[in-house]
């Protein structure tokens, strides 16, 4: 009786540490950056091409990884980028429409599982 006893218990304690260590366990959130595209007067742009890409600023150095990233912003004039780390990165905007070209910059600074938004004016050339 107490061998059965003491396994039972042995049983569902080490099932209680397992399900304890799986699900405390916090999934770790993602690194977003989510880039807002407008023009000189305020307005959203839709169908802006944005690139997001890291320059090398000391000279000999390589970056962790590839991490240029294109992408379109939507009807709201907005495009999201998911990464895995913490980085630094140049922001780039271009849209031709007809014969007018439109072009902005800007920096953005990711922080590790948190969202970050940066908006670029996007000026007529």
């Amino acid at each position: 009786m107490k061998k059965t006893l003491l396994k039972t218990s042995s049983v569902i304690l080490l099932l209680f540490f397992i399900t304890i260590t799986f699900t405390s366990c916090e999934k770790e959130k993602n690194t977003i950056g989510l880039i807002k595209v407008v023009n000189s007067s305020g307005q959203t742009m839709s169908g802006v091409t944005v690139v997001l890409n890291q320059q090398n600023t000391i000279p000999g150095t390589d970056p962790i990884e590839n991490l240029r990233k294109t992408g379109t912003t939507d009807a709201t004039g907005r495009v999201s980028f998911t990464y895995k780390h913490e980085a630094i990165l140049d922001v780039n905007v271009n849209k031709t429409s007809g014969n007018d070209t439109y072009s902005g910059s800007g920096v953005i600074r990711l922080l590790r599982g948190k969202t970050e938004q940066i908006t670029v004016e996007a000026v007529k050339q």
